[in-house]
């Protein structure tokens, strides 16, 4: 069967585009109020991430709540399947 070269390109792209969901549990040191918030849920990230990365799981997160890196203890990250 031959398939044709268009499609396996679009394959490739939809395979690259999907997101992949990860269980989060952390706390967010926040400036007004002063004081830690909880999170805890499901998010969403366009790339596949390092196991144990916490470092790169707060960046991920600093970067959707406009804040430090440093501002973010992550408990808990896990890949969903």
């Amino acid at each position: 069967m031959c398939i044709p070269s268009r499609y396996v390109q679009w394959l490739v792209f939809s395979l690259k585009s999907m997101s992949v969901k990860y269980y989060t549990h952390f706390l967010l040191q926040e400036t007004k109020p002063k004081g830690l918030s909880e999170f805890r849920g499901v998010v969403e990230v366009s790339r596949n991430m390092r196991r144990g990365d916490m470092k790169e799981a707060a960046s991920v997160l600093a970067r959707n709540f406009e804040c430090e890196s440093r501002d973010i203890k992550v408990l808990q990250w896990s890949r969903l399947h």
